[in-house]
């Protein structure tokens, strides 16, 4: 979707498309979650077709709102058979407008389902709530877009079920734990599809418009139930938040460890330290959020650094079996010299992750360097022959030529 729909002006459609999603579920209740999803995809194409330079609703937003609205009453007056059918006391009850933004209490409300998986309840929101389409998800979740597809459609058939298609009022909606952990979950997964993406089709590295969003609704979490788990997530979004002005430098991707450190925004830094809490118990997100500060807070890791990092991964692999973990435990493995370890453990990853994964080979290749040259090479240049996302490319061709040189 493209978020550069007039040459002046830029509207933020994932954060739209969620506003629009919650306030319409409000509104229309659980029986017409596929009549929403079609509705706002049409009020967009319609803005496409019809919105001109000079002719451009003072809210968009509102505007948005109006015509999916109006699409789904349209949808609603289709389906029933008898002719004669009238809706309008049915529109009479409703809005014109979307003035509240509802979709922490739908994220609340999805995560607190009983008949739906977590898996199928973070699908559901990243499309819903997010705007990301299933290749998107697909490429963060590293689930078969068909698989996802099918997910999510038994989700919204699974939430007519439990509430038989009766109206929902979100503004009621309060969250137990599992509910709150659940969101942290969803946020986690958005600030990375947005900080860090793979898609051939992004210019940019970095999405800051999704990391803001999951940062943003994180932080109203965190405001209306106070979980150190939430703190310390918000922890870890600030110390990634302040390094994105240097990611970038005219138009290259610049690694972590040649960051200009200058360009770190140091009052994200000290958020970041005033948000990360030691709790009773043990989470993911305050040890990556400690990684992360350690990693940001030394300019040149010692051995006796990385023995640190392993520890700590060690603890995270405790609470967390993604492979992601496993693997950047093994890179600080091969660190203070025990590659071997981590090629053994690495052979068990690779089970756990789709063929040829990207991120597995450079980090494999990286740990190959040393001990077998020509395995190192031939698989970074498998890397660079999938590689489809220009900026990504040119970055790993220049660290090729650095490699040839050193």
């Amino acid at each position: 979707m493209n978020n550069k729909l007039l040459s002046k002006e830029e509207i933020n459609y994932r954060a739209i498309y969620g506003k629009l999603f919650s306030g319409l579920l409000n509104q229309f209740g659980t029986n017409y979650v596929s009549e929403i999803e079609d509705a706002i995809q049409n009020s967009f194409l319609k803005s496409l077709r019809i919105w001109k330079q000079n002719n451009v609703p003072s809210s968009k937003e509102s505007w948005l709102f109006i015509v999916a609205r109006n699409d789904i009453l349209n949808q609603i007056k289709k389906q029933k058979e008898n002719p004669n059918f009238s809706v309008e006391q049915f529109e009479n009850t409703l809005s014109t407008s979307n003035e509240t933004d509802l979709r922490l209490q739908t994220i609340i409300f999805i995560s607190a389902l009983e008949n739906v998986s977590n898996q199928a309840k973070i699908l559901f929101v990243l499309k819903n709530i997010f705007g990301l389409s299933i290749p998107e998800i697909a490429d963060s979740t590293l689930i078969n877009p068909e698989a996802i597809y099918k997910n999510i459609n038994r989700t919204k058939k699974n939430i007519q079920v439990e509430y038989s298609g009766n109206f929902i009022d979100l503004n009621s909606i309060t969250a137990h734990q599992q509910a709150i952990s659940i969101a942290e979950e969803i946020f986690y997964a958005v600030f990375n599809i947005g900080f860090d993406s793979f898609s051939e089709k992004t210019e940019n590295i970095v999405n800051k418009d999704l990391c803001l969003e999951a940062f943003a609704l994180t932080k109203l979490l965190f405001s209306l139930y106070q979980s150190d788990f939430t703190s310390n997530l918000l922890a870890l979004f600030c110390f990634h938040t302040a390094r994105i002005p240097a990611k970038m430098d005219n138009g290259r991707l610049i690694s972590f460890f040649r960051q200009n450190r200058d360009k770190w925004n140091k009052e994200l830094i000290n958020a970041g330290f005033h948000y990360l809490k030691r709790s009773d118990k043990l989470s993911k997100y305050y040890l990556e959020a400690v990684i992360v500060s350690k990693y940001m807070t030394t300019k040149e890791l010692t051995q006796s650094n990385w023995a640190d990092m392993v520890k700590l991964y060690e603890m995270m692999l405790l609470v967390s079996r993604s492979p992601i973990v496993k693997l950047n435990y093994c890179f600080c493995l091969s660190k203070i010299g025990k590659t071997e370890n981590a090629l053994k453990i690495l052979s068990q990853i690779e089970k756990e992750l789709p063929g040829e994964h990207l991120y597995f080979s450079l980090v494999k290749a990286k740990m190959l360097k040393e001990i077998s040259p020509k395995e190192s090479d031939d698989l970074f240049h498998l890397v660079l022959d999938k590689m489809q996302q220009k900026i990504r490319k040119e970055f790993l061709l220049e660290n090729e030529i650095k490699r040839w040189i050193l």
